[in-house]
């Protein structure tokens, strides 16, 4: 298990490394002017004043001193200066990572147990009037987009009936209340497990039919062991293995939408401050969200494949060439 875990940890600082050039070139071929956007258009200064603040900021240097520069700064664990209000790039991040983590780690919480309840109940009880409705909600939740269902639980729950609040991550004045942020944290989970607990629900019912109808777990029937035995050490394992790897293929998509939901909700998270970052083209904040984000892809991963090594170790000695 610790051979397997090293080497995975082993290609993290390349696939880093990858990103963080990739989004770099992405950054700098895309229109617009940084410069220029401080003061609302090129036409609001001189070209003097242009070639100044590019030169203090760095921006008149060739891309790969532009690249190797704020690299080595990252190294030495400056994250630099944001280009819009002059904010450190570091404290900012931490700040909005901290809040994507909560809101992405309780909806894929929230997600997995939906999912697994579902589908076992779908899956044994296949062809019933239950299988029916809780497919019938996947179906539903898949093709329901994000940004519209937060929009209308905004205009349910906290326009008409003036239940929970409908933006940010706490009241004025009640930055320290427990409450008052669950409040603000529930619909924006609501929204997010809605729309992305579908594809789980039917992986795993799929998952519990083909495990029901193994020869492996027939046999371990018909020797009479206890049901709970049976749930517990001959299917769940099996059928969950598939879910756990889907889980942490499509860790993207589900941060992709977290991050349209924290748009639509105003929390303050790493994708809020990623979409502000590439409109004013913030180059130091926008090269740090990427980054950052990519971090929580990976880490995201790493941990569903050491899941599905314990869940499963034949998958664990066959990647680690054993």
């Amino acid at each position: 298990m610790w051979r397997y875990t090293l080497q995975r940890i082993a290609g993290v600082l390349s696939q880093l490394l990858l990103i963080s050039l990739c989004a770099f070139v992405i950054m700098k071929a895309a229109p617009g002017d940084p410069v220029a956007s401080l003061v609302g258009g090129r036409e609001f200064m001189t070209e003097d004043d242009h070639k100044r603040v590019s030169h203090n900021l760095g921006l008149d240097q060739p891309l790969v001193a532009q690249y190797g520069i704020w690299l080595g700064r990252l190294l030495n664990g400056d994250w630099g200066r944001s280009i819009r209000d002059g904010r450190d790039v570091g404290g900012v991040v931490w700040h909005g990572l901290k809040a994507t983590l909560v809101l992405t780690g309780i909806s894929a919480i929230a997600i997995a147990v939906i999912a697994i309840v579902g589908g076992y109940w779908a899956g044994i009880r296949a062809h019933t009037r239950l299988d029916y409705a809780i497919s019938g909600f996947a179906l539903i939740s898949f093709a329901t987009p994000a940004f519209w269902l937060g929009l209308v639980l905004i205009l349910l729950f906290s326009v008409t009936l003036d239940l929970l609040p409908s933006s940010g991550q706490s009241s004025l004045g009640r930055d320290e209340n427990l409450v008052d942020y669950l409040q603000h944290l529930f619909l924006p989970v609501t929204c997010i497990v809605l729309t992305h607990a579908g594809p789980y629900i039917r992986l795993v019912r799929g998952s519990i039919r083909d495990v029901l109808a193994t020869e492996y777990y027939r046999a371990a029937r018909a020797r009479g062991l206890p049901e709970r035995i049976l749930v517990w050490r001959y299917l769940l394992p099996n059928a969950l293995t598939p879910f756990a790897t889907w889980m942490g293929l499509t860790l993207p998509l589900l941060v992709g939408g977290t991050f349209i939901v924290e748009w639509v909700f105003g929390w303050p998270g790493i994708g809020r401050l990623f979409l502000q970052a590439a409109i004013a083209r913030d180059y130091p904040m926008l090269m740090a969200s990427v980054l950052t984000t990519g971090v929580l892809v990976i880490a995201g991963n790493l941990l569903a494949d050491m899941l599905i090594a314990r869940l499963n170790p034949r998958f664990r000695r066959t990647s680690a060439g054993e």
